[in-house]
């Protein structure tokens, strides 16, 4: 069970924030809704309601996208294992590059900007400390079991 799986390719949309207040985007000042251009792409993951998940998976970021005449979503999301441990799913090949984005070490950016590098920067960072201290489900509050809320079913 992993909780998000593979879906398509080639995609480019806005990566669109769902659950602000999540403590992985603590400090970044996003909002329900707020989008970070050409962020999903060019492959993207979604969580699948119909197939088996995680007991408390919590889909962070739900981005609206068209791939291949299809209209579909993206997905982050967040969940715990049994020993404790955290599991981040991006949803996104452009999360990496996202950090570089806006730079002039960037490469190919794909048009993201500063703001998005900013915001996956502090994600990330806000993931890695917390993974670093101990196992996350002793120190960062429950994943929010909202597959059902999100997708409608």
């Amino acid at each position: 069970m992993t909780g998000v799986v593979y879906e398509g390719y080639p995609t480019d949309a806005p990566y669109v924030v769902h659950s602000a207040d999540h403590w992985l985007f603590a400090g970044t000042g996003v909002q329900p809704g707020e989008a970070f251009d050409h962020l999903v792409g060019v492959e993207y993951d979604r969580v699948t309601p119909e197939a088996p998940t995680p007991a408390r998976l919590e889909i962070l970021a739900h981005s609206p996208l068209v791939c291949n005449g299809r209209r579909r979503h993206a997905d982050s999301a967040y969940y715990t294992v049994p020993s404790g441990a955290g599991v981040f799913s991006s949803g996104t090949m452009r999360w990496v590059v996202a950090l570089m984005a806006g730079t002039r070490d960037d490469g190919r950016d794909h048009g993201m900007d500063g703001r998005t590098r900013t915001f996956v920067t502090r994600t990330t960072e806000n993931l890695l400390r917390a993974l670093a201290e101990a196992p996350a489900a002793k120190v960062r509050p429950a994943p929010r079991n909202n597959v059902a809320s999100v997708y409608g079913t």
